[in-house]
């Protein structure tokens, strides 16, 4: 059972699940979407009153779960929520061609002006590190780097350029349970030719929930 803490949300019920991997559609006004109640064997795993294993779902778009999977620790049984939500957007568009070219967000556009990024969505027990990509022919590459130990994700900026640049737009957007402001600043970040720097830390409100966020940037060079 999957409840929205605002009023006027839906209750998405779903009875049974075979065993393996299954994905399930439904349609609800948007808002923030909890994990109430999970049945698995013999165990009831019940957040009554409690909002925990939150996701959120735009208007207009399809909103993202992550992958519910339970887990047997030390003769007890967890709920996890795997937030892969590029394998989940490739999955989407195979199986419900019509639905992902209607609601899936595209991926917004570059422009010379502008360099548009898209950070993985993180959940806070994932232990991973994206490495750096290759210069290629991006004038300047971004990455994030995820701190197990500290449960946040540090943003890299490089620039591949021979020309000192500075960050002048650079916003967190589509976020949920973060602790940062997800609006747009005027950092004025500058890197010099073919320097990494770390740009910021991103945190979870609520460090034992999922949390998942995108993020774009303007520059110029100086």
């Amino acid at each position: 059972q999957i409840v929205s803490p605002q009023s006027g949300g839906k209750t998405i019920d779903i009875p049974s699940v075979p065993a393996g991997k299954s994905t399930y559609l439904f349609e609800v006004p948007a808002g923030r979407y909890c994990l109430q109640r999970f049945s698995y064997g013999n165990y009831l795993i019940s957040h009554q009153g409690q909002y925990v294993n939150c996701f959120m779902v735009p208007a207009g778009e399809i909103g993202f779960s992550g992958m519910y999977a339970p887990r047997a620790y030390n003769g007890q049984v967890a709920v996890s929520q795997d937030l892969d939500v590029a394998s989940s957007q490739a999955e989407l568009k195979r199986d419900y061609p019509r639905i992902a070219a209607q609601f899936l967000r595209p991926e917004p556009a570059l422009t010379p002006a502008a360099e548009t990024a898209k950070a993985p969505a993180q959940a806070a027990a994932t232990t991973t590190t994206t490495a750096p990509p290759p210069p290629g022919k991006d004038l300047i590459s971004s990455w994030v780097e995820h701190d197990k130990q500290e449960s946040d994700d540090t943003i890299y900026l490089r620039n591949n350029t021979k020309w000192a640049l500075e960050i002048t737009v650079f916003e967190l957007y589509a976020c949920a349970n973060i602790k940062q402001t997800c609006k747009p600043i005027h950092p004025h970040f500058t890197l010099a030719p073919h320097q990494t720097k770390s740009f910021m830390k991103v945190q979870p409100d609520n460090p034992y929930a999922a949390y998942s966020f995108h993020y774009r940037l303007q520059y110029n060079f100086n």
